[in-house]
């Protein structure tokens, strides 16, 4: 495969790669790893600073858009960038041009885990950041288990994954069901049945996960990504091959997913727009907060014509408890077409009293705390979806959407505003169809937003 080396000359032996400061130095560990892993390394990048880097990365880009190399060599992540959400980006950029990034450092191999465990988000100190990683690094390295057991295994006493029987038998049946045969040994698979009627054969056998809910297109897709079921932990930047029983064959999850991406239809990627509800909703029952989605749903008529429809939605990434009086109960997905929600939100605050805007003041510095408040929310999601990447679960085109958020959150702090306003012109402005205008406004007025099943109540700030 052919490669482009890519190293900063700026970086400090605390994030080198081993033996990068040695005879070799780190051209010559590039040029090794290449070697060994039988890639043409056809040039390589040494920038000395930030400027010098992002015209490195132009120029990397360029070599892909033209069809040249397909490979990135890097010591580790802070030399393709220096936070992790530019990193983040570039990473993504460089998977939807067809390439791929490795590392050379053979304790953080993966570019991803290598970005988690090196980076922080732009603004944030490092130095806390690796003071958390080396509490759980210990822990981690054992391949213990962290956090939620993979379905398909348990916990021992000693803290390492081992076999559920029964979860491992739904486990490979999912395998074999969607990866089908390959239909030559060089050639393509053909390819299984597809997620939903795998999961719909997963009910009918009456079988459920390990909550106890039906089976999900989702849920299914999360199975098939993850890497625990090859015997592999990944963890907070640590990846041990064989640490635990695999579930499956490399050889059919391989299939799996050589299925999955022929499979994924070619899409463009698509500008996130705003919410104009972000950070104000939360759960009646549960407490947790509600976020904005968007899906467009593409079909043909049946005169052949291409027809195309964007849905937005308002929902809570978790099922919820059942609420009182709703006549049900089972846990529920709570989830609002954002035009429903935000017209009964304005009809609401239309209806207040002059009295509750007496003293609410629109000034820059509130506005921008708002602002602030919804940049906190961004950066919790978009770390967490990396966090989840990085462990196994999903893959990088995943943390688009998060990291659009979190862009149009940054930039949505940094605009300033430049008048003063109060009392009821506050709720007049909150009421406006443009989205720059009702934001701030309702950021002014609006303590909280409780949502329910079929009920919502908007709270306003008072004094």
């Amino acid at each position: 495969m052919r490669a482009v080396g890519l190293y900063r000359t700026d970086r400090s032996p605390e994030t080198e790669t081993p033996d990068s400061s040695g005879e070799l130095g780190v051209a010559g560990v590039l040029e090794r790893y290449c070697e060994r892993n039988q890639h043409q390394l056809v040039t390589s990048y040494a920038p000395g600073d930030s400027s010098s880097l992002d015209s490195a990365y132009s120029s990397i880009t360029e070599l892909f858009r033209s069809g040249r190399p397909a490979l990135v060599v890097i010591p580790d992540a802070s030399h393709l960038a220096d936070d992790l959400e530019t990193f983040t980006g570039r990473l993504i950029e460089l998977t939807e041009l067809g390439g791929e990034v490795r590392c050379t450092d053979l304790e953080r191999p993966d570019p991803l885990q290598s970005a988690e465990e090196l980076l922080t988000l732009k603004g944030r100190s490092a130095i806390r950041q690796r003071r958390v990683r080396e509490a759980i690094m210990a822990k981690a390295s054992r391949g213990q288990v962290l956090g939620r057991t993979p379905y398909g295994y348990k916990s021992s006493i000693n803290g390492q994954l081992q076999e559920e029987p029964e979860e491992a038998e739904v486990v490979r049946k999912i395998f074999e069901w969607y990866a089908g045969p390959w239909s030559a040994p060089d050639g393509p698979p053909l390819g299984g049945i597809g997620l939903r009627l795998v999961a719909q054969r997963l009910n009918e056998e009456g079988l459920s996960t390990r909550q106890g809910h039906p089976w999900t297109q989702v849920a299914v897709a999360g199975i098939l990504r993850n890497r625990v079921y090859l015997g592999t932990y990944s963890r907070y930047g640590v990846r041990i091959v064989g640490s635990h029983p695999p579930l499956v064959e490399r050889e059919i999850f391989n299939r799996a997913e050589a299925v999955t991406e022929m499979r994924r239809p070619a899409r463009k990627r698509r500008k996130a727009e705003p919410f104009l509800l972000s950070g104000l909703l939360r759960s009646k029952v549960s407490g947790r907060s509600l976020f904005g989605l968007t899906r467009k749903r593409a079909w043909r008529r049946q005169d052949g014509s291409p027809m195309e429809k964007t849905y937005r939605y308002y929902e809570s990434p978790h099922r919820e408890p059942p609420e009182a009086g709703n006549g049900t109960d089972e846990a529920i997905k709570l989830s609002w077409p954002a035009d429903k929600l935000e017209t009964e939100v304005r009809s609401q605050v239309a209806s207040w009293p002059d009295g509750f805007f007496q003293g609410a003041t629109l000034v820059e510095d509130e506005s921008a705390q708002g602002s602030v408040d919804q940049v906190k929310v961004a950066e919790r999601e978009f770390s967490r979806a990396v966090r989840a990447v990085a462990s196994g679960y999903g893959n990088i085109r995943d943390l688009g959407q998060p990291l659009e958020e979190l862009a149009i959150a940054r930039r949505l702090a940094n605009e300033p505003s430049e008048v003063s306003y109060d009392g009821a012109a506050v709720r007049n402005m909150a009421l406006a169809d443009d989205l720059a205008t009702a934001r701030p406004a309702l950021l002014a007025i609006v303590e909280r937003i409780s949502v329910g099943t079929d009920s919502v109540e908007v709270a306003p700030k008072l004094g």
